[in-house]
């Protein structure tokens, strides 16, 4: 009798495990799709100070495309803080485009371009 109920329950075992284990394939198995962040409307990539537009708007550093040299992007406390915190800053590249930005919460976002 010990035997026939320890076979029942290592069976319903087995078979809830399987159970879970298809029900978490398919639920949580589907595709990853990466999110891309949208580029604000009305601002422009082809300028720095289109990028550091962008960036204040999003609240964020971040490289957004349109250039094909380098470009160095920063943030901080001032105008001054944010061109000497870029990318590229202490390269000796000349800086050959730069723009500010100011976001809504006060931080000051630069955005230069090197030759």
């Amino acid at each position: 009798m010990k035997r026939i109920v320890l076979l029942v329950c290592g069976m319903l075992l087995l078979v809830s495990n399987t159970a879970e284990a298809r029900g978490f394939r398919r639920t949580g198995g589907g595709t990853y799709t990466q999110s891309v962040a949208a580029v604000p409307a009305g601002h422009s990539t082809q300028t720095a100070q289109g990028v550091a537009q962008i960036m204040a708007a999003c609240g964020r550093v971040g490289h957004w495309g349109g250039n094909s040299g380098y470009e160095g992007c920063g943030c901080g406390a001032s105008a001054a803080a944010a061109y000497n915190a870029c990318c590229y800053a202490n390269s000796g590249m000349s800086t050959v485009d730069v723009g500010y930005a100011c976001s809504s919460s006060g931080m000051w976002f630069c955005c230069r371009r090197y030759r």
